[in-house]
């Protein structure tokens, strides 16, 4: 199935928190990223992630979304054997749609609240509207803006 959302909301982080649960239930666990200024796999890439397959594999592959159809189409194939596989995109393309993510500023507010409880309302909803609802590009802006607004280090010390 595919895990679907905009940019920033959350797809890759919860394919870093399935890969330890899946390990713990007994999967072998092959995983795979790849960027927007990827459209292919590697040769290497695709024997790690299609060779020897069995259902004790699980596959989670992060970004597929970006594949070219053609290789999607001969991925989607060659997985077939895996006992899971789970593909990141933006869109819902690639397979049953098994979970989709959101952003909203209500989110980034539990998100930053949980960091620093000092950062303002009006803040957070401005690094949310200026990273268009990116919250990954949010909290980044966040942390940048808290970093160059900290006191200097005394030297002294």
């Amino acid at each position: 199935g595919a895990i679907v959302g905009p940019h920033g909301s959350g797809k890759t982080t919860l394919m870093l928190e399935l890969a330890p649960v899946l390990l713990a239930r007994g999967y072998a666990v092959r995983a795979l990223r790849i960027g927007a200024e990827r459209r292919s796999l590697s040769r290497e890439e695709w024997r790690a992630l299609t060779a020897g397959l069995g259902p004790r594999d699980a596959i989670l592959f992060d970004g597929a979304g970006h594949l070219q159809w053609w290789t999607w189409l001969r991925l989607r194939r060659a997985t077939r054997r895996a006992g899971i596989v789970i593909v990141t995109a933006h869109r819902a393309h690639r397979g049953p749609v098994v979970l989709r993510t959101a952003t909203s500023v209500e989110l980034l507010h539990e998100l930053v609240a949980e960091l620093d409880p000092t950062v303002g309302e009006a803040q957070i909803r401005d690094a949310c509207h200026d990273a268009r609802s990116d919250l990954r590009a949010a909290l980044r802006s966040l942390y940048e803006a808290a970093w160059i607004s900290r006191p200097a280090p005394d030297p002294t010390h």
